[in-house]
């Protein structure tokens, strides 16, 4: 039997597994996909434990996308550039190979709006941010990226490397600092504010920052609406929850390990038995 599993801190929320498990169950793939919750604390020294066993494939997810990678045997040019990884095969010889579908995911659902977003508010600098972030800096006609991090080096750091990719307005601020300085045509939330013990807290107020055609997205899927998507649906704004990227980035990880991808039937399964 192939193993697969989620490495990541906390895994209470995570239906990673349910996702993949119902995908090897359609297509008659005999493997199990598993979590392993791994303490930052201990991270180095569960790795290193982890690489000697026989796994076929992992997903990461926080706190871990940025850390992983000086365990890999090598990574994928996207991932490389984005500087985080969120996907690993286990290739011949046990070469641990990362990916990031994280990119692919979060565009998915933006898909009929490409076109129309030129400035986005960014909140975190995280893994899942950095694929944001450059995700966003391929849009066709973005012109303008505000990175709001609570740690400003971190933001800083993120913005020196966006500016290698594409040459457009960058604008690094404090989580904290509440000046409402434009209308952004696209807010995301890619913090944890929101979830779990979080889930009381905004990254920021969606309206202050607002036009009436802006897009206000939350990659987090559980709650399916937290906090910061109520406040904009109260001002009528078109909002996104993270259960599309999350889908669409688990699809394309999921096509690297069997070169297979989701059926309609397997999505519409998924999607009615954990959304309801």
């Amino acid at each position: 039997m192939k193993k697969f599993a989620i490495i990541g801190y906390p895994l209470s929320h995570s239906a990673s597994p349910y996702i993949h498990n119902a995908a090897f169950e359609l297509y008659g793939i005999d493997a199990q996909y598993g979590k392993l919750e791994i303490n930052p604390d201990r991270f180095d020294e569960e790795i290193q434990k982890i690489k000697k066993e026989n796994w076929t494939g992992f997903n990461i997810t926080i706190p871990h996308k940025q850390r992983i990678m000086s365990y890999l045997d090598s990574i994928d040019p996207v991932a490389q550039r984005i500087g985080a990884v969120n996907t690993i095969k286990v290739e011949a010889g046990g070469r641990w190979v990362g990916y990031n579908t994280d990119y692919q995911g979060f565009l998915k659902p933006l898909e009929p709006y490409r076109r129309q977003i030129r400035s986005c508010l960014l909140a975190g600098a995280g893994g899942a941010a950095r694929a944001v972030a450059f995700a966003l800096c391929d849009l066709p006609n973005i012109a303008h990226l505000s990175l709001l991090n609570r740690n400003p080096q971190k933001g800083l750091a993120l913005k020196n490397e966006l500016e290698r990719h594409r040459s457009i307005d960058y604008q690094t601020r404090e989580l904290n600092d509440k000046t409402a300085d434009k209308e952004y045509d696209l807010l995301v939330n890619a913090t944890p504010l929101g979830m779990g013990e979080l889930k009381d807290q905004l990254p920021f107020d969606p309206i202050r920052y607002a036009h009436r055609k802006t897009i206000v997205y939350d990659l987090i899927y559980n709650p399916q609406e937290t906090l910061f998507l109520k406040q904009a649906q109260k001002d009528s704004l078109k909002t996104i929850n993270g259960w599309p990227m999350l889908l669409g980035q688990a699809e394309a990880a999921f096509h690297i390990w069997t070169r297979r991808g989701f059926t309609e039937e397997l999505k519409h399964y998924i999607e009615s038995t954990l959304l309801g």
